[in-house]
């Protein structure tokens, strides 16, 4: 949530030893996987709010599927996008029995996985067997069709006790080449957030050390001027923090309701609930989507107001376009 922690967490993966390193290739998420019911009315959704960069890649049969080690087919209907630099795959099973079918039945519209790309495949081939040495199996694998080019995707079973799904994808070039930041108000993709109770944050980070990677990092900041869909709040949470190269992954902890985590946590379960962009205007950023009949679920501010490293947050309530919610993010610059 606070743009203001983002900062020095950049530096925490300086000080893992040796073991904890994760692969060079785990320094970037190639690609959000996002299930959906109807993702023709998604993509629509996020282009009637500013998005421009979304793309129907059509509906397609994938006829090699493995999934949970038996060979399966399923038809699938997808469109990729480009959220301020989130690189997204959004899926609608159509039928057939996947990964893709049962995290809908389950979770219902959301974020399934984050992907990381191993161009290689006999890299591939040693992290999956060091994944599967630590008890962790192969959840999907097959071969998909974007922009015209073969890609295979490679889902773990890490989504019980990591809470969300780790995955890699296996191409040569990137399929967002020729994809640009189109929005209308210049957001710019920063943060990967995750909603976990309070009870789980050790054994979330526990799980993820287990597998190589560093302890989360758990912060309880200041907040002020805290509302809960604009009215005064006093809620309070925790946040947990890791950085993988350029990456900031963000794990609300609910201490005190009312926040979106906590709703959340009670309408999707634990894992993965938004997407934050910084935001060159706060006001105009939030103007913008009242004007298009979107809610601000929550918000406030951090740092001393009007100070060198002080900023503000507030949430969109985007759950109706695909069960998910972004954040804005601004920092205040002398």
């Amino acid at each position: 949530m606070y743009k203001k922690i983002i900062i020095p967490i950049l530096f925490l993966g300086i000080s893992l030893s040796a073991n904890s390193q994760p692969e060079e290739f785990y320094s970037e998420v190639s690609l959000i996987i996002w299930v959906v019911n109807d993702v023709q009315t998604v993509a629509e959704g996020w282009k009637n709010i500013g998005f421009k960069s979304i793309k129907d890649q059509g509906r397609m049969n994938l006829n090699k599927l493995t999934y949970k080690s038996e060979v399966t087919e399923t038809e699938v209907h997808l469109y990729t996008g480009y959220l301020g630099g989130a690189r997204i795959l959004w899926v609608q099973p159509i039928s057939g029995t996947s990964a893709f079918s049962e995290f809908l039945k389950k979770n219902g519209n959301g974020v399934f996985a984050l992907l990381h790309n191993v161009p290689y495949q006999v890299d591939l081939a040693k992290e999956v067997e060091r994944l599967n040495n630590a008890g962790v199996k192969v959840l999907q694998d097959g071969q998909v069709m974007v922009e015209n080019q073969p890609i295979r995707m490679t889902y773990m079973q890490t989504g019980k006790k990591g809470k969300y799904v780790i995955g890699f994808q296996n191409e040569s070039a990137s399929i967002f080449d020729n994809y640009k930041i189109n929005n209308d108000l210049g957001m710019k993709f920063n943060q990967f957030a995750f909603a976990i109770k309070e009870s789980s944050s050790d054994k979330v980070s526990a799980y993820w050390e287990s597998l190589g990677f560093p302890a989360m990092q758990i912060t309880h900041g200041e907040t002020w001027g805290k509302q809960y869909y604009e009215e005064p709040a006093d809620f309070d949470m925790k946040l947990g923090w890791y950085r993988y190269g350029n990456i900031v992954y963000e794990w609300c902890i609910p201490l005190k309701a009312p926040t979106v985590y906590e709703d959340h946590i009670k309408k999707y379960g634990e894992g993965f609930q938004h997407l934050g962009f910084s935001v060159p205007d706060m006001d105009k950023a939030i103007q913008y989507f009242k004007d298009r009949g979107l809610k601000i679920s929550m918000s406030g501010g951090w740092g001393e107001k009007g100070k060198a490293g002080s900023g503000r947050f507030a949430y969109v309530d985007t759950e109706g376009i695909g069960g998910e919610t972004i954040e804005l993010l601004w920092s205040y610059n002398e």
